[in-house]
């Protein structure tokens, strides 16, 4: 698919960024995550009463309101603890894209996506002068668009992205409901200055778990009523627990069944498996913070397993549970009263060195289906794509809603040696729709 690039500017602020906000510092649950840089792309169907022309104009004006409020993402990377704001304005692209959107969607080309993502960006480490983000207007030659934002992952969350775009999109509407995204982090959790790469939750115990090779792309679908029959078998009998798990954690409890399954035949079965997940303290602090909290609040928790021929989908799906929940109310006040070694160490001991890991990420329930610019709520959403060439990669999966909210998409990357066995797991064949196309998936509520 051919993408050309044919506008680069920079918008700026609405108003300038006040003087006592020039320097955005960072919260210790920042400080802890590597400065990558991830990508989203929202995808909308075209209108027959709306041009291109008139669309750009809205997005400029509004992205320029929102960055009022949004004001590191148009910031500079400064250094290991802060962003420059000095309203230089966040890099913006308007491409066209030569085809139809709906050719596109009807069978997704995967590697196509990182066309729509901004040219000047990569995977690689945000450097100190690096734009915190840049964004990417694709405009389709039937009139459908994708419009993609690249951020650097130790400023905001995937949460953070979400209120952005709903921020974005309400000021495109001008309908007085803008988000005002609110800055506690580092009043919550101070960074500590001196902190060394080891100590660093996400950038030395995740970065352990990667490895270098070929890693392929693979999209997967659980509708409704095969989520609902996940969970069925994964209920439990046990009064003190919930009877049936959450579509989360049965979801990452059945493709981590099938992921283990590969190594059934391999010496790599000696050593134990484990599931990783960011939690969301947002939703774990006592009170809950807003979910427009900006910056990064996330935790690393890790599930286990030992025997993976001996262990059923029940025992999976409740020890993901256990693993999730464990990070709770309590262990978030331990951290906000200084307790983050304390917290550490105890993580720690659920990543043992040598693991065979499968990290995970959710999406789910981030309300980037709602945003609507004025022209529609997107028809989907995508998020990284490995590419053709060897990199350092994790074998990891994105669960993300489907646009109607009834399903579960889990974008599965894996070392391409272990796809075919991967994709030959009966039990996988049998509940989910491989590479579907977003057009005929879903169905409103």
């Amino acid at each position: 698919m051919e993408v050309e690039i044919i506008s680069r500017e920079k918008v700026k602020p609405s108003s300038p960024t006040p003087h006592h906000l020039k320097i955005y510092k960072f919260s210790l649950l920042d400080q802890i995550i590597p400065p990558t840089f991830f990508p989203a792309v929202l995808y909308f169907l075209p209108e027959s009463d709306s041009y291109a022309s008139q669309k750009v104009h809205i997005l400029k004006e509004s992205l320029s309101l929102n960055l009022t409020r949004f004001y590191p993402f148009a910031g500079i990377i400064n250094d290991d603890l802060s962003v420059c704001c000095n309203d230089e304005g966040i890099p913006f692209f308007e491409a066209k894209v030569r085809g139809n959107l709906q050719d596109f969607l009807s069978r997704p080309d995967l590697l196509a996506i990182t066309k729509f993502l901004p040219i000047e960006f990569s995977f690689d480490t945000a450097k100190p002068g690096d734009h915190v983000s840049a964004i990417q207007m694709n405009c389709f030659e039937c009139g459908g668009m994708a419009i993609s934002i690249v951020v650097a992952h130790n400023v905001a969350d995937g949460m953070t992205v979400s209120a952005f775009f709903r921020g974005w999109a309400a000021a495109a509407r001008s309908t007085g409901e803008e988000i005002y995204p609110k800055f506690i982090g580092r009043d919550l959790f101070p960074s500590v200055d001196a902190m060394e790469k080891e100590s660093k939750l996400f950038c030395h115990d995740f970065f352990k778990f990667l490895r270098l090779g070929k890693y392929v792309t693979r999209r997967y679908l659980f509708d409704a009523s095969v989520i609902a029959k996940l969970k069925a078998r994964s209920a439990s009998s046990d009064a003190s627990t919930m009877a049936y798990p959450t579509s989360i954690e049965v979801i990452s409890a059945f493709i981590w069944k099938c992921y283990m399954k590969v190594f059934a035949d391999k010496s790599d079965l000696d050593k134990p498996f484990i599931l990783t997940h960011p939690v969301n303290l947002r939703r774990r602090a006592d009170p809950a913070l807003p979910d427009d909290s900006f910056g990064n609040f996330l935790w690393l928790t890790a599930a286990q397993c030992i025997s993976p021929a001996d262990t059923s989908l029940k025992d999976l799906a409740s020890e993901v549970r256990r693993a999730i929940r464990n990070i709770d109310h309590r262990f978030v006040k331990v951290l906000q009263n200084n307790g983050y070694y304390e917290n550490l160490e105890e993580t720690r001991k659920g990543l043992p060195e040598g693991a065979n890991c499968l990290a995970f990420s959710s999406w789910c329930k981030f309300g980037l289906y709602g945003v609507d610019f004025g022209w529609g709520k997107p028809i989907w959403i995508s998020s990284f794509v490995s590419g053709n060439s060897e990199s350092m990669l994790a074998n990891s999966v994105t669960l993300m809603d489907t646009r109607f909210g009834d399903g579960i998409e889990a974008w599965v990357i894996l070392d391409e040696k272990h796809v075919v066995a991967f994709e030959e797991n009966e039990d996988l064949q049998n509940y989910v729709l491989i590479n579907h196309s977003p057009l005929q998936f879903g169905k409103k509520i």
